[in-house]
């Protein structure tokens, strides 16, 4: 038993190519084989069978982990390859993890199961803070179902997570269930914990003046057909002043969707109320939202900083030649997180925007 006293969090990259060594890695850095949590997330190219074979064989406390587009830890920044992981050893937080399997085809009876079974909407039964951790596959375009559904049927309860990605092929992202990696699933998991504890979303858009209104969308496929009207296209152009769209443009000028009282980003999205957003410097305003953090867990120190950080935010710091400042920007705190396809917070799904959770000491 891990007592209050030597509450701990093993956080690292591992570039190891052989399973069985980097799992070995994880054991004897968080000196148990029965982490209270830990999460792992990993190159899509790295050996999975061998990997998920290593995960059963050697850890014996929850799991979460998926394939990304790319992972990172504080100290060095963004990182393409291996493996990062965190394993939190204490008696202060249990996690209960359920896989989700077949979320192409997921509806209401799914989530109330979900919900049941992980008692979701149960009220606690001691003093501390509950809260939701998903990963969800990344190319089911499931993920504004799935989140829609488990946020209502769990009463509320505050949920963060991100889509699994396949680096940069955008074919067949994984989730590790407990037993295997598998695609078209999720996996969802219940903390309870009573160390500080902070769920956040970040991005970093301001709206500007004037609002766009979906009239025509294909919403399974997320395609917007119409705005204001309009065929979507001239009228987002019309709206941002450019005419020649790419990637670098559409990236600085996201879709918004504004939800209880807060603007979230969107790069394709079925709601009807959009603004359009305006980029700030993603680096500064990451630096600052990072910082603020520890206030929010009351002044103590994090023990562990887990990040859900979009794709797009990773090709833009790239595109500007700043991964060294963001490298620095970061180093400060212990964080781990993943490249995504996309962010889940509470009941949404969106782009361009970090979520995730820190835990304090």
């Amino acid at each position: 038993m891990v007592t209050t006293s030597t509450t701990r969090c093993f956080r690292e990259a591992i570039c190891d190519p052989d399973p069985q060594r980097a799992v070995r890695c994880i054991v004897d850095g968080v000196d148990t084989d029965a982490p209270a949590l830990t999460v792992l997330f990993v190159d899509s190219q790295y050996d999975l069978d061998g990997l998920a074979a290593e995960l059963r064989r050697q850890l014996h406390g929850p799991v979460l982990a998926c394939t990304t587009a790319g992972h990172q830890v504080a100290e060095r920044g963004l990182i393409d390859h291996g493996m990062v992981a965190a394993a939190i050893a204490t008696d202060r937080l249990t996690a209960m993890i359920e896989p989700i399997h077949g979320i192409s085809q997921f509806g209401v009876t799914q989530a109330q199961e979900v919900a049941t079974r992980l008692a979701l909407d149960a009220p606690a039964r001691g003093p501390g803070t509950r809260f939701g951790v998903i990963l969800i596959d990344g190319m089911s375009f499931a993920e504004e179902r799935v989140m829609a559904l488990l946020f209502g049927a769990s009463n509320s309860l505050p949920i963060v997570g991100g889509s699994s990605a396949d680096g940069e092929r955008f074919q067949k992202p994984y989730v590790f269930d407990g037993e295997r990696f598998v695609s078209d699933a999720a996996v969802f998991a219940r903390v309870d914990t009573t160390l500080p504890c902070r769920t956040f979303g970040f991005q970093n858009f301001t709206p500007r003046e004037g609002r766009l209104v979906v009239t025509r969308a294909v919403t399974e496929k997320r395609q917007i057909l119409e705005l204001n009207g309009q065929p979507a296209r001239r009228a987002y152009c019309e709206a941002i002043g450019h005419q020649d769209l790419d990637s670098q443009i559409v990236s600085q000028h996201p879709l918004l969707l504004r939800w209880d009282g807060r603007f979230y980003a969107r790069a394709i999205r079925g709601w009807d109320d959009d603004r359009i957003g305006e980029a700030e410097d993603l680096v500064g305003t990451t630096e600052r939202q990072y910082g603020g953090l520890q206030a929010e867990l009351g002044g103590v120190e994090p023990l562990v900083i887990v990040a859900f950080h979009c794709y797009q935010r990773r090709l833009e710091i790239t595109r500007t030649q700043q991964r060294e400042r963001y490298r620095r920007a970061v180093a400060k705190h212990p964080l781990i997180g993943f490249c995504t396809y996309g962010e889940q917070y509470n009941g949404l799904h969106m782009n361009q925007t970090t979520t995730g959770f820190a835990l304090g000491r």
